[in-house]
């Protein structure tokens, strides 16, 4: 994985430096429900074959538009990566992904997997974990054993909250980056 430009935050620019340090592959979670800008721009990318919609192939197909998108930081060029540090900088809708290349195999359908959730009444729900701002609490709410099997293969998430960067790791620990 290259290093990003410049212009990211700096705990952005750790965790990239820190991830091709540990050989981890990196992704970008993107929920295109926030933001028009951030919908036009994934669509852009899902149209050349450069995202995937975690609602393909599921009841929810048919808001693609509006669907988390999952982009491997390798797929895009510079012009594109800078596009989306700069929306991550102005929208809270992306979620930074880092896995080993054997999790990365299965990221795509341990996402997917993620997106349902069975209630007390027995009735499925959606689980907008995708979403930073329920992202974080999410993070307060579920059980370690919830926590482990939503990362699945990923070894650390990280999210842009009101102007903070944070980063978790597979435990849903917050982790510094020293």
């Amino acid at each position: 994985m290259n290093i990003m430009p410049m212009q990211a935050d700096p705990l952005l620019l750790k965790m990239l430096a820190k991830a091709e340090a540990e050989q981890l592959d990196g992704h970008v979670l993107v929920d295109l429900s926030i933001s028009a800008k951030t919908q036009s721009f994934v669509l852009g990318l899902h149209d050349r074959r450069k995202t995937r919609s975690l609602f393909q192939a599921t009841p929810e197909q048919g808001y693609s538009h509006i669907a988390p998108h999952l982009i491997a930081w390798s797929a895009l060029c510079a012009t594109e990566r800078d596009q989306l540090i700069d929306l991550d900088k102005r929208v809270p809708a992306l979620s930074w992904l880092w896995s080993t290349q054997e999790g990365t195999v299965t990221l795509y359908r341990h996402l997917k997997a993620q997106l349902d959730m069975r209630l007390p009444d027995g009735a499925l729900a959606l689980l907008r974990y995708y979403d930073p701002t329920v992202w974080r609490r999410l993070v307060n709410l579920l059980t370690p054993d919830q926590i482990t099997a939503l990362f699945g293969p990923i070894s650390y998430w990280s999210i842009l909250l009101d102007h903070q960067r944070k980063l978790y790791d597979r435990q849903g620990r917050l982790t510094c980056l020293n």
